[in-house]
């Protein structure tokens, strides 16, 4: 072989070489545009791809939640406001992880075999699939220009109810900075409890991360932009069934399992939930042995730990499910909460304590 030409194609060789050492899989994070710069290697071509992925979450949404009893059932209205600074439109709205399922009332069951009689098969699961259509717009309403949704993870049991813009042109596209959206509802018997709203902003690309590598580096790394993708902010919502036939013992229960979970979430300090659980434990023995007298006495402490801490929730202005203050953004873990924070039990919290045992003393008298 020549010399020049065996010099040619060893210098070829080191610069293949050279760019495939340089040319590796990296996510890097850009805080100062919010948006990670991502080059991976496309499944498909063997071609590097470069390109940007802006976090959905730069958006300052405040949230306010109200319950109004509907016969025999609960109207919860939320309304969302996305401070004038924000750089996102609030454009999806999930109450999510709702550890309770809707069960759909006389859903109609699929019997057919797909193999033996393929038509009736279809036809059971079309019925089924309008039943669950049917139900679902009887328990969540969303405004105009916005699609509502219930999702029941039956494996892991547990609801979510979620919105979104709607698909017309003239529908919008959000929530925009410096704006407010109520019209958002749920209907449903349970009580309220403390859930999370899951808040999230518009993009141009949200699904950028759809066509990743499918390795182990872009797992982890899809899991972290995802785990900075959304807004947490607590809201009430329906996630305390009521027992039936009615029993206040086994209501009061569930009521304080549910309160456990508040210390999780930063909705409650260590030593007022040990004060609670205190209260509670007398007041599940009163209503045990029916002595009133020790109930009322175990609900007005329960009661006087949520107003030390939020005067001015009396008892009427809770009864009517009403506030004059939004629920703002929470933190994302324990580490970034402040450890000498001075409120014990926030609000949304205070609010669904005091709704509940208002419940069970009206159900007692």
């Amino acid at each position: 072989m020549p010399l020049k030409l065996f010099l040619r194609r060893t210098i070829l060789l080191l610069t293949m070489t050279l760019s495939v050492a340089h040319a590796q899989d990296s996510a890097i994070f850009d805080s100062q545009k919010n948006s990670w710069n991502l080059q991976y290697q496309d499944p498909e071509t063997s071609q590097w791809v470069r390109k940007t992925y802006v976090q959905q979450n730069a958006i300052l949404p405040s949230l306010r939640s109200t319950i109004q009893s509907q016969q025999n059932q609960l109207l919860y209205r939320f309304r969302i406001s996305n401070r004038a600074d924000a750089k996102q439109l609030v454009d999806t709205f999930r109450i999510w992880g709702i550890t309770s399922m809707y069960k759909i009332p006389d859903l109609p069951l699929v019997t057919a075999s797909a193999k033996l009689n393929p038509e009736l098969e279809d036809k059971q699961q079309w019925d089924q699939l309008n039943a669950k259509r049917r139900f679902e717009k009887s328990v969540v309403f969303a405004p105009k220009g916005w699609s509502a949704g219930l999702r029941v993870d039956e494996q892991a049991g547990q609801t979510s109810f979620v919105w979104s813009p709607g698909l017309k042109d003239s529908d919008p596209d959000g929530i925009p900075p410096g704006k407010a959206q109520d019209g958002f509802m749920v209907l449903r018997s349970e009580l309220p409890g403390v859930a999370r709203a899951k808040l999230t902003g518009s993009t141009d690309e949200p699904w950028g991360l759809d066509n990743l590598p499918d390795t182990p580096f872009w797992k982890q790394k899809i899991a972290e932009i995802q785990d900075r993708d959304y807004v947490l902010v607590p809201v009430l919502a329906p996630v305390i069934p009521i027992p039936t036939p009615y029993s206040a013992v086994e209501l009061t229960r569930r009521l304080q399992v549910h309160v456990q979970t508040w210390l999780k979430y930063g909705h409650v300090q260590a030593d007022v939930l040990a004060r609670l659980n205190r209260q509670f434990d007398v007041l599940i023995p009163a209503l045990e042995t029916h002595n009133k007298r020790a109930v009322r006495a175990a609900v007005e402490a329960l009661r006087k730990e949520c107003s030390d801490h939020h005067a001015d929730l009396r008892d009427e202005f809770v009864k009517v499910g009403e506030d004059n203050q939004d629920a703002l953004p929470m933190l994302r873990n324990a580490s970034q909460r402040a450890p000498t924070s001075t409120v014990g039990i926030d609000r949304v919290a205070a609010r669904a304590l005091i709704f509940n045992l208002q419940y069970v003393s009206a159900r007692l008298d």
